[in-house]
């Protein structure tokens, strides 16, 4: 992707790039990383998926202080020695990476739930079957959920430069922003695993989505006065809590809801809704533009669309969880009734 990127002389060597990244987020991305992560832990999944995932924001840190620089060189060629230093960095780490990546513990046995006392929280659990899931009317409700969060976020990053630029915030203030993302990105994901084991499911959606609804209000106010750069600052920090749910919390969702039994395919059908949902968002908020002449109105409509996608994924919750009472409730009764027959004879 990012050679056909630096030899591009036409749009549609660029659509061709495009296309191809996309088929390389899906094998490297939050699917991928995902599926190994629930190989290699069963308990504090929430605390190891934030780690592996803020790994990103680190990347994206310190690439934006190195890549940006020989973008604006003052050369004509900026770009393309930006995408040829990217394509020799991404080869040189995946040498690495398939050198030492293991899909799973070399002494890994089969699944076993693990036992605790009091609620399971952060661990993992024996799941259902995909041809059960698919007869759950929660798994279609939390997809729509994550169809519509892909939307959101996608459509408010992709414009979010666009806007501070209309709103008349400086080129470096602008770039100050990106690398403070970047940094809290890295801090956010970990405290939103983090907070998923302690605190569960239900909490840790609430306060991604309820600090997501006041960052995009925050950039909905933002102006070049010094309390709109104040506005602009504080609404980067907390749109840090709102990329987790795109990333840490959609493993999480599918570990909890429906377990490792289905994981794999239902983590495949939740990302490509997500990634359609990234499709989609952008051309959605540059629409907005085009018939409002203002970014304003795109950020206050995807707040009303987040305390939708809110609502909804508490609901789903309350209903899922009371089906996985059930099944582990029926697991409990045919592990007992095993261990009885067992003891008998």
């Amino acid at each position: 992707t990012l050679t056909i990127r630096m030899f591009a002389t036409s749009v549609w060597h660029l659509y061709i790039a495009s296309a191809l990244l996309g088929v390389g987020v899906v094998f490297v991305g939050s699917t991928m990383a995902g599926t190994i992560m629930r190989r290699w832990f069963q308990q504090d999944v929430g605390r190891y998926t934030g780690i592996v995932m803020s790994a990103n924001g680190i990347g994206g840190a310190l690439a934006a202080q190195i890549i940006t620089p020989i973008i604006n060189n003052g050369s004509p060629n900026g770009y393309r020695q930006a995408y040829f230093l990217s394509a020799a960095l991404v080869l040189a780490f995946s040498i690495v990476i398939v050198s030492f990546l293991r899909e799973s513990p070399p002494d890994a046995g089969p699944f076993e739930a693990p036992s605790r006392k009091k609620k399971p929280r952060g661990a993992a659990w024996h799941g259902i079957e995909f041809s059960q899931v698919k007869r759950q009317p929660y798994f279609y409700l939390i997809a729509a959920m994550i169809f519509l969060t892909g939307i959101s976020l996608q459509s408010i990053g992709g414009i979010s430069i666009a806007h501070m630029t209309d709103r008349g915030l400086s080129p470096s203030f602008i770039a100050i922003t990106s690398t403070v993302s970047m940094l809290t990105l890295t801090f956010t994901k970990f405290m939103v695993g983090f907070a998923y084991d302690k605190k569960g499911l239900r909490f840790t959606l609430i306060i991604c989505h309820g600090v997501t609804m006041v960052a995009f209000a925050l950039k909905a106010m933002l102006n070049d006065s010094p309390a709109g750069m104040v506005c602009a600052m504080i609404a980067t920090i907390l749109t840090s809590f709102a990329l987790p749910l795109e990333t840490v919390m959609i493993p999480l969702i599918t570990n909890d809801l429906f377990g490792t039994l289905s994981y794999n395919k239902v983590l495949g059908v939740f990302m490509a809704l997500n990634s359609l949902g990234l499709c989609l968002g952008s051309p959605l908020g540059n629409i907005y533009f085009d018939v409002y002449g203002s970014y304003v109105p795109v950020f206050w409509f995807f707040c009303i669309l987040m305390l939708v996608v809110t609502v909804g994924s508490q609901i789903v919750i309350t209903g899922s969880f009371k089906e996985k009472e059930k099944v582990l409730a029926k697991m409990k009764e045919e592990a007992e009734s095993k261990a009885k027959a067992k003891a008998e004879t």
